[in-house]
């Protein structure tokens, strides 16, 4: 993720070669940042027109440029890298950068001992593992979605820390171990804990006890279209289906034993023929069939269990929408939202002129995702293709121009250019970029070149408060922001209330 913090005064100069100066600070603390590199751009050239680093007062001086457009690149290791655009003459630039959140605990049995994050079988086939999911809520709904998985180091420590500004919950999936399988949410999958990430914030202890309980055995036979066929199984978890709770290959004859399975309602995935596997996915080979049934376990073995396989699904993709600015064909990536364990990569070349068929691919729900579609044209909808029911007709992925945002700022009686307007993508990854804003003296305020999609955003006072009262953030508190719907191809225009604070340092 990009985010960008600055406070800029522009000086009267004349339009030739000036001398840049300014600083970097942390945004959750104020503190200098040393050595956080700075990379001028300027439009329509290919060198770079400045690359500097910051002192240790977190000053930097950037000589002799010419007046113009630049973008400039801010970068420091365990920060969201910074991107801005700036016209020179300008002098005072004030750059905050936000550093990643951590959240970090242990995973212990009943009697303290640490539960390991991967056992392997003879030839490197993951038997057992423990991993930890940082999940975030779909845009719109309550469904959760994994957007960071880690496993277990040797002590049973998780550390993920890379985490731009959000909302986050945090997850624990066993599967194949002594303690048997199981997922859990922390406290408790009833009441999920989720997590404000503003940046800097170092959650510690978000540990996980996995206590022993009663478990049952899920056998059975696959027939398989040709003998001797080996397949992949994943047992998912339907209301926790982020990743499977246990995982096996079949024996070539196609017989299974899931061991040490809690009580619950499940979803059994079956896929083949397996011909090799990942860390905790297992790739298939040539015309691959799948199959898929939902099981009980109540209180006893459930036994004699038989999934029925067939060959793979099909449906047909085309691009769809404003084709200008936007590449006659795309990579269309599927990405399956169920836990059936297996690799990813099912790609499919779409194009807007005629339907392309994506093949063998497993009866469940996938993302489509459009890569590779340059700047200024974006995907305008999460399209979710089921198929686990019939699919008629050609599944559009629509694609169209970059949304905008004008915007004035309702600051009262104060100044409208005291205060900066931050801008977050609720779908933020670590290469997602945020942007920032400062009004005029109206309170006018614009972005663009925005992926349609949900965004957050808040004014924060662009100054540094007086001595001895609160320190202001610039992102301080993602759950105060405000949310809206950006379109693509249309402005919104968006009227914006002055961020009430939110207290002092954290």
């Amino acid at each position: 993720m990009a985010l960008l913090l600055v406070s800029l005064a522009v000086a009267a100069m004349p339009a030739m070669a000036q001398d840049l100066d300014g600083r970097v600070l942390e945004d959750s603390s104020g503190e200098p940042l040393a050595s956080a590199e700075l990379r001028f751009h300027q439009a329509g050239m290919r060198e770079w027109a400045a690359d500097l680093e910051t002192e240790r007062d977190g000053s930097f001086h950037a000589p002799g440029l010419p007046a113009g457009e630049y973008t400039v690149e801010v970068s420091k290791p365990n920060f969201v890298t910074a991107t801005l655009r700036l016209r020179t003459p300008a002098a005072g630039i004030e750059i905050r950068l936000v550093r990643y959140a951590v959240i970090a605990g242990t995973v212990r049995d009943t009697e303290g001992r640490p539960v390991p994050g991967r056992v392997s079988l003879p030839g490197g086939r993951t038997g057992g593992s423990a991993r930890i999911a940082v999940l975030t809520k779909q845009a719109g709904s309550e469904e959760l979605r994994a957007v960071r998985t880690v496993a277990l180091d040797d002590s049973g420590r998780y550390r993920i820390f890379d985490l731009p500004p959000g909302e986050y919950a945090v997850g624990l999936w066993w599967a194949g171990l002594s303690l048997g399988s199981g997922a859990q949410m922390y406290p408790d999958a009833a009441h999920p804990r989720f997590f404000p990430v503003a940046g800097g914030e170092d959650y510690r202890d978000i540990d996980f006890l996995v206590a022993p309980g009663a478990a049952f055995s899920v056998s059975g036979r696959i027939e398989g279209p040709r003998p001797g066929m080996t397949f992949s199984m994943a047992l998912g978890l339907p209301e926790l289906p982020a990743l499977p709770i246990a995982q096996l290959w079949t024996e070539s004859d196609g017989s299974f034993r899931i061991e040490k399975i809690p009580p619950g309602t499940y979803d059994l995935f079956v896929s083949g023929p397996a011909s090799g596997y990942g860390a905790f996915e297992s790739l298939l080979g040539k015309d691959p069939v799948y199959g898929r049934t939902r099981i009980q376990v109540i209180a006893q073995n459930l036994e004699g269990v038989s999934v029925p396989v067939s060959v793979g699904r099909s449906f047909d993709v085309v691009l769809h929408g404003a084709a200008a600015g936007c590449p006659q064909t795309a990579a269309v990536t599927l990405t399956l939202l169920e836990p059936w364990g297996l690799l990813p990569g099912s790609t499919v070349q779409a194009s807007f002129a005629k339907p392309q068929t994506a093949r063998d691919l497993a009866p469940g729900r996938y993302g489509l995702l459009a890569a590779g579609l340059g700047a200024g044209c974006y995907q305008m909808n999460r399209q979710v293709v089921d198929l686990s029911r019939e699919v008629t007709g050609a599944v559009a992925v629509e694609l169209g121009q970059a949304g905008s945002i004008r915007g004035t700022l309702r600051a009262g009686a104060a100044s409208a250019k005291d205060f900066a307007v931050v801008l977050l993508d609720t779908d933020a990854a670590d290469s997602t970029p945020a942007q920032l804003a400062l009004p005029d003296e109206k309170g006018h305020f614009e972005f663009t070149g925005l992926r349609p999609g949900r965004y957050r955003i808040a004014a924060q006072p662009a100054a540094q408060p007086a001595a001895g009262a609160a320190k202001a953030r610039w992102v301080a508190d993602v759950s105060h922001m405000i949310e809206f719907d950006v379109p693509g191809g249309t402005p919104t225009d968006l009227d914006l209330p002055v961020s009430q604070p939110q207290g002092g340092a954290q």
